[in-house]
């Protein structure tokens, strides 16, 4: 038997650029908590074939994420090409004797042993990949001291590999029978007349409901769904599953106002959490103005609040702050006014326009910027993670790969901080 040597097709200056991602990837590769999955990996092929080893396939599956690989033949074809990345993943050469009584030597799993051990990953492994990523999020929760204070949600539109629904119902991996076609509506500008302008986006595909951490832009919760499922409903269903230490620690919780729902906004004041969700407009009688009480107070859909005074002019009134004694807002007179009059608005005169902060506020204005964190990192989803251009079909496969994507995600900001660099947490390439 023969082997030829491996010879580089790199420039040196090529193999020192490899030698830094095969760094890179060895950073998320040593920070990722992965023991109890390994065992289960290890548990479910007992007695089976063990010509590469699980922990070997894994690796390979966190490399092709960590070299933006779009699919898994991509990746596959670059571990028989780079003797340096198999070195890393754990993969051993093997001999196999064929038909003709010549021998073979493998380098690297076949495209089918590496879709078996995928299916037990997606079919079997779930909890444990979701417990990867929590442990991760906890070290995030102990490691950065303001992690976790201002949250933000909003949901991801990811397309499936299929174009459409299939005729036939049975999965057997080239036919999506989970996905369905989603609608999202996007206010883009304000024209001269000054209307809103929105633009509505459909795909057919999957929706990842993302919680993010909005001063480091790190990943705290998420679900994947198909794409029709409401926003609104997964959002209640992820802020009941989040811990109770997280929602202790957290101050302002961000989403735009497709999240803008009385039961969101209840249930974050009650564990002591200010909201701030965009809102619709959802008078349908066409006032403009409502009378709070029987007082000359009027008030807006969006929480603006004037003073009707005795010549039926609107003087815009300012706010003063939030009362907890009385659950109130209060609001009074610009100085120019000479009026120091003080009026309060009970917060349960409508929920959705009367939170703990004031949607008129400056502080609100603030605290609601911090909101395009969650688009940063749906925009990295797509760019460092290729999701806007993937093979994935089925939502378990879809789960997989953006479990593992947000589990580089944090390993690397792990790998970071353990090396005492706080800068650019959520970047894939530092």
């Amino acid at each position: 038997m023969r082997i030829l040597p491996q010879f580089s097709l790199f420039e040196k200056t090529q193999n020192e650029e490899i030698l830094g991602d095969l760094e890179r990837l060895k950073n998320v590769i040593d920070n990722i908590p992965d023991g109890k999955l390994i065992y289960k990996l290890n548990s479910i092929r007992e007695k089976g074939r063990n010509d590469w080893p699980v922990i070997s396939m894994w690796h390979a599956l966190i490399a092709g994420i960590v070299f933006k690989h779009k699919n898994d033949a991509d990746m596959l074809r670059e571990l028989n090409r780079n003797s340096q990345l198999r070195d890393l993943c754990g993969f051993k050469p093997k001999t196999e004797k064929q038909k003709d009584g010549t021998y073979k030597v493998f380098v690297a799993p076949s495209a089918s042993a590496y879709s078996k051990f995928l299916k037990n990953l997606k079919t079997y492994c779930v909890e444990e990949l979701k417990e990867v990523f929590e442990i991760l999020v906890k070290y995030m929760y102990d490691n950065l001291e303001d992690f976790g204070e201002y949250l933000a949600i909003d949901g991801k539109a990811v397309q499936s590999y299929a174009t459409n629904y299939s005729k036939e119902t049975k999965e057997d991996g080239r036919r999506d029978t989970d996905a369905n076609w989603g609608t999202k509506k996007y206010t883009t500008s304000v024209n001269s007349k000054g209307e809103v302008v929105t633009n509505k986006v459909t795909w057919f595909g999957y929706t990842v409901h993302l919680v993010v951490d909005a001063k480091y832009e790190l990943p705290v919760a998420f679900k994947v769904t198909p794409a029709s499922n409401s926003e609104q409903m997964e959002a209640k269903e992820i802020l009941k599953a989040m811990h109770e230490e997280q929602l202790e620690k957290c101050k302002y919780f961000m989403a735009d106002k497709g999240y803008d729902d009385t039961k969101i906004i209840e249930y974050l004041k009650g564990k002591g959490i200010a909201a701030i969700i965009d809102i619709r407009n959802m008078w349908k009688d066409g006032e403009e103005t409502k009378q709070y009480k029987d007082t000359d107070v009027v008030y807006t859909y969006d929480g603006k609040v004037y003073y009707i005074d005795e010549n039926e002019n609107q003087i815009k009134l300012r706010y003063l702050g939030y009362d907890k004694s009385s659950d109130s807002l209060r609001y009074g007179f610009k100085p120019q006014y000479n009026d120091n009059r003080v009026f309060r608005i009970k917060c349960d005169t409508d929920k959705r326009i009367f939170v703990n902060v004031a949607r008129d506020s400056k502080k609100w204005a603030r605290e609601y910027k911090k909101r395009t964190s969650v688009e940063r990192v749906n925009g990295r989803i797509d760019r460092d993670y290729e999701f806007e251009d993937h093979t994935i079909r089925g939502i378990k496969k879809m789960d997989l790969y953006v479990t593992a994507s947000f589990i580089v995600l944090l390993s690397m900001a792990k790998s970071k901080i353990e090396a005492n660099n706080y800068n650019h947490l959520a970047a894939l390439i530092s």
